[in-house]
């Protein structure tokens, strides 16, 4: 939510661009920090998004890229895919390979050929090099903003180098580099100014450097920022050639993102819903695929019930359950879904059979004594409810079955996701609803049709 300072600003903003008062946008545009106008971007519709952004660029081209790359990415596509091939391209050339690397395949075909266009040869096999990289890589992350040096340079061609750089690269870290442009040592700021001025950096370097290979996944790159409590970690490539750093904040981003469409995910929905809250029938079509997998997965499970006619004919009551052996077998499968995929993407559980098959069995272990409590309270309701203690007996056994076969499927189908590599998360929605009351639905019929001839006495 906006503050109320920054929601005037909005307003503003919309009334000038409305009312066609170009001159007095720019002023204000000018003025106002990128993150005010990042803010704001959320709480605008496509069109307002649109049309600022290119007067953005017509007075300060640098402004509009920064706020373009710090815009969240489907804010970033929805703006690109608007804006005149052109006028996209004056934007995307200021970014790095690896910035354009994350949205590309997003982009138009034709704007895509016109980026690869633009490219030196060398830029445009740096490109495919991270596209070839996962989707949980860290390559788009990867930032060409930082100052090396080699290893005989003294502190003060160091502080000369430092006073020259750009002013939007952070120097916190001085990285040092052989010959061969390969990582040996680092040094920070306040070793350098301390430092006699004559003295080679080489001498007053850390040898000991903490890295991180380019085809690592965002989740060890978290869990070095962690370990070692880091503001930035320095990438090298499989001959330890330094060729960028991840900076804490876009790690942090990325994990912001993940989380989020983690949630959308969860839900059989989808992220671009925020951006299209004036298009009805966009958010339709984006949610209509995961309704028709819980449509056909009760159709399935609606003829399941339709065999089972005679059973049900035969004692009614056996179906005032159904609800509720459905809700407790989804409930238990979306819990061990959802433990497993954070587990799997989190990287606190290995992507390694024998490793999994132990957590596996853990989460059965823990269904059995979950169904055992369970299926024993559910079964003396229902058999004193019904006065019939068969039918407890049968409502027992049907639960416990679920309860084990519910935890088991949950906590397989987010792994199987990951080895046909899908995002695990994707196993922990509609998916896995929908096949449990499948499965649940044709064991509790199933066991009530065991034990029919007793349910008639």
């Amino acid at each position: 939510m906006l503050t109320p300072s920054l929601n005037v600003l909005k307003e503003t903003l919309k009334r000038l661009l409305y009312k066609g008062n170009y001159k007095a946008l720019e002023r204000i545009l000018e003025k106002t920090h990128k993150g005010d106008l990042v803010a704001i971007f959320r709480y605008l519709s496509h069109q307002e998004r649109v049309k600022i952004f290119q007067i953005l660029m017509n007075i300060n081209i640098e402004k509009a890229s920064d706020l373009l790359y710090d815009l969240d990415e489907d804010v970033q596509i929805e703006i690109l895919r608007a804006l005149p091939i052109k006028e996209a391209l004056r934007v995307l050339i200021t970014f790095s390979v690896g910035e354009i690397s994350k949205i590309i395949d997003k982009l138009p075909v034709e704007l895509q050929n016109a980026i690869m266009a633009k490219l030196a040869e060398e830029e445009k096999e740096e490109l495919r090099k991270f596209i070839s990289y996962g989707e949980d890589s860290i390559a788009p992350l990867i930032s060409e903003e930082y100052i090396a040096v080699e290893e005989e340079k003294t502190v003060e061609d160091v502080l000369n180098i430092i006073r020259s750089a750009p002013e939007d690269i952070e120097v916190v870290y001085i990285y040092v580099i052989d010959k061969k442009e390969r990582l040996i040592g680092v040094a920070s700021i306040k070793e350098i100014l301390t430092a006699p001025v004559n003295a080679q950096i080489k001498d007053i370097m850390n040898t000991d450097v903490i890295s991180i290979r380019s085809d690592a996944t965002k989740s060890e790159a978290i869990d070095i920022f962690q370990r070692y409590d880091l503001l930035i970690i320095p990438v090298v490539d499989e001959n330890d050639e330094l060729i960028g750093v991840i900076y804490i904040d876009d790690i942090l981003d990325a994990i912001t993102e993940k989380t989020t469409e983690d949630f959308f995910k969860m839900a059989g929905a989808q992220e671009e819903e925020l951006f299209y809250t004036n298009q009805i029938l966009k958010t339709a079509k984006l949610r209509l695929p995961w309704l028709f997998v819980v449509v056909f997965g009760e159709m399935v499970s609606a003829v399941i019930i339709s065999l089972f006619d005679f059973t049900i004919r035969q004692f009614l009551p056996i179906v005032f359950f159904l609800p509720l052996v459905a809700a407790i077998s989804g409930m238990i499968s979306s819990q061990s879904a959802i433990i497993t995929a954070r587990g799997l993407t989190t990287g606190k559980i290995t992507e390694y059979f024998k490793d999994f098959l132990n957590f596996l069995l853990r989460e059965v272990k823990v269904a059995v004594l979950i169904a055992l409590a369970v299926s024993l309270v559910v079964g003396l309701i229902s058999s004193v409810w019904i006065s019939k203690h068969i039918i407890g007996v049968v409502i027992g056994i049907a639960l416990f079955l679920n309860i084990v076969i519910a935890a088991f499927v949950g906590g397989l189908l987010p792994y199987i996701s990951l080895k046909i590599h899908k995002d695990p998360t994707v196993a922990t929605g509609p998916i896995t609803l929908t096949l449990n009351d499948i499965i649940g639905i044709l064991i509790y019929l199933g066991t009530a049709t065991l034990f029919l001839e007793y349910l008639k006495v």
